[in-house]
């Protein structure tokens, strides 16, 4: 049997992926997920209530006008002849001409708060893809793993099937026997737990789309078959690369204007002690239904029109203006505080997801030379082993060196490709 065969690990691994014409690309995943996530649509869930606050804010500025009917049944125990019964009709409406501004700052504060409402529902969309990415790389790994396992069930069965024939003959020993058979259920038991990881990788993505479980469920990437980090386009220059991310991150921007509408609440707290001035009117009549039956008359000359100009002086309210300005500072100090926290962790990522793809690139080439290392190692094994220079113990290690370097290669480019998709993420370009 010719170990070469090692070889065919990639191509193995690329020829299931370009089978199924109906898997999920990566941009199919994202763009379920932006329709379908339930934590985005909380997100603008939230939004559109931040829109309902904007509405409700913007009445101050309007008058109101309300009508009354109002009917009453009364009786004094000690006059024998009266009317039971009243009948009072009223318009009423007033409108607010001053309150020191406070409903004008009230309704910029809510239009802030609606644009940060929807900045973060983008930053919650921007998680969703996230996690998608990061299942999404983490099927294709622990698929590309599986095959790896699968090829090395196969070479281990059909070499434990060589050993017996040889045993038959008596050409190896009971111990090379067993230890061949040892080595296959090894590899099955291998290949179990790498199914275990795709089974759970896809029950994850798929959870993520929020697809039944019913659903057929698979994944394809043209990336499946980039061989080494070479054929990926360079990265930018950190400083520049921060500057875009910056730029372009929701939360960031939700943060800021978040701050600022906090600034505004603070002012409208302390309007609560600003002098009010409101106009109001009323039209009102009524009649005494026994009275007389000269109803039309009673409402006619009981008609009644006023216009009130009403003036509020607040002098003492008993620390509650006091008390809201306090609260308000402190909200917009913890907004502040957000943004700042915002702010250093989005750093911490960016430098974290920048180096974590300079150095995977390192590594994926490394796993590269290292996989091609083991396989000629392996080679010279092989023709040891068949010269009788090297125990079949040493020859089963040379083997599982190789599977471990193609595993380490599978982890490594795949490390490689989730960096590069996420800094691809942060900069918006997968919008």
């Amino acid at each position: 049997m010719n170990i070469t065969k090692a070889s065919l690990f990639g191509i193995l691994a690329a020829a299931t992926f370009l089978h199924a014409g109906t898997s999920w690309t990566l941009e199919a995943c994202l763009k379920q997920a932006a329709e379908k996530s339930l934590s985005l649509e909380t997100a603008k869930l939230r939004e559109q209530q931040a829109q309902v606050n904007v509405k409700q804010a913007k009445i101050g500025h309007y008058p109101t006008v309300s009508a009354s009917i109002q009917n009453t049944l009364y009786d004094h125990p000690f006059v024998d002849q009266e009317d039971h019964y009243r009948l009072n009709l009223g318009l009423n409406g007033s409108v607010t001409l001053w309150d020191g501004g406070a409903t004008s700052l009230n309704v910029e504060a809510k239009e802030l708060s609606r644009e940060a409402a929807e900045l973060s529902t983008l930053q919650t969309k921007r998680t969703v893809q996230e996690n998608v990415l990061n299942a999404y790389m983490s099927l294709l790994l622990a698929k590309e793993n599986l095959h790896t396992a699968d090829y090395a069930v196969e070479v281990a069965q059909a070499e434990f099937e060589y050993f017996t024939n040889l045993y038959g003959v008596g050409s190896v020993t009971k111990k090379d026997l067993t230890q061949s058979e040892a080595s296959v259920l090894q590899k099955q038991a291998a290949k179990i737990t790498a199914e275990l990881k795709v089974s759970t990788a896809r029950t994850t993505l798929r959870q993520l789309l929020e697809l039944p479980e019913t659903e057929e469920f698979d994944v394809s990437a043209p990336e499946i078959s980039m061989n080494n980090p070479d054929s990926l386009p360079p990265l930018p220059e950190y400083g520049e690369l921060q500057a875009r991310i910056r730029a372009a991150h929701p939360g960031l921007k939700s943060d800021s204007i978040s701050v600022k509408a906090a600034q505004k609440n603070t002012k409208v707290a302390g309007k609560n002690s600003s002098i009010s001035v409101t106009l109001g009117a009323n039209s009102s009549t009524g009649l005494q239904a026994w009275e007389s039956k000269g109803y039309k008359n009673q409402l006619k000359y009981g008609w009644q029109n006023s216009l009130t100009l009403g003036i509020s002086i607040p002098i003492i309210d008993a620390g509650a203006t006091a008390n809201k300005v306090l609260l308000a500072q402190v909200n917009e100090a913890e907004t502040q505080v957000g943004l700042q926290e915002t702010a250093k962790n989005l750093e911490n990522s960016i430098e974290k997801l920048y180096l974590n793809a300079l150095s995977a690139d390192l590594q994926w080439k490394a796993a590269v030379l290292q996989v091609a290392a083991e396989q000629e190692a392996l080679k010279v094994a092989e023709e040891q082993r068949r010269l009788g220079a090297l125990t079949y113990t040493d020859y089963l290690n040379q083997k599982n060196s190789l599977e471990s370097a193609q595993v380490a290669l599978n982890n490594a480019k795949y490390t490689s490709l989730l960096s590069r998709k996420l800094l691809d993420l942060y900069q918006g370009l997968l919008d």
